[in-house]
Order: C-alpha cells, then structure tokens, then sequence
C-alpha cells in the first residue's frame, strides 16, 4: 500500500512540475517554448505508458506451468501469443522435416538409377 501512495505521490509531483514549466514556458518566450515542453512531456507520456503496458501485457520471463527439468519448455503456453508463434515453429520444423525426407529419398532414387 505504501508503494502505491508513493507512486501515486511523484506521479503528482510531476504533474505539477509539468504544469509549472509549461506555465514558465509562456512567460520566458511565448507559445513556440511552451509548443517544445508540451512536445517532450507528451512524449515522455507516451514512451512511460508503452513501456508499463508492454511489461503488463507480456512478461519478459517465460512462465513455465507444470513440473519439469531446467530448461524445459512446457506443454501449454502461457498466453496466446506464445501458443502463436509455437504453433507457427512447429509448422515451420514439419515443413523442413518434410523437405529434408524428400530430398533423402530424391538421393536414394538417384543412387539406385546409377548403380542399377
């Protein structure tokens, strides 16, 4: 609970420093300095909610579910995102798995013309 008043409590502080500097702005030098401070603190805005939505969307450490050895991936994934591009994997090795048959057996018809 301390941690979220905390958050809450600078995130006030910025908000008034904001507002304080797009105020200071106006006064030094009129509306093309308070255009470049609005400018940076949106951006600023925006990279802190991408990067706080990109973490709660996706974690950066994979969650392995069920028992299993080191290293071992598990059986279901955790989001669908991951169940996506496994999916789009295993697709990908039966492909090259069916490719690397036909080329064996391509090889071994060529052999048997030639010695026979």
């Amino acid at each position: 609970m301390k941690d979220a008043r905390d958050l809450q409590f600078w995130g006030m502080v910025t908000v008034v420093g904001a507002a304080l500097a797009v105020v200071a702005a106006y006064l030094a030098d009129g509306a093309a300095l308070v255009w470049a401070v609005a400018s940076v603190e949106a951006l600023l805005v925006m990279v802190h909610v991408a990067r706080r939505f990109r973490r709660a969307g996706h974690p950066a450490v994979h969650v392995e579910r069920g028992g299993g050895r080191d290293g071992e991936r598990p059986d279901a994934a955790h989001c669908e995102r991951c169940r996506r591009a496994r999916e789009l994997g295993a697709e990908a090795v039966a492909r090259r798995d069916q490719r690397a048959r036909h080329e064996r057996q391509a090889r071994h018809e060529q052999q048997a013309r030639q010695t026979g």
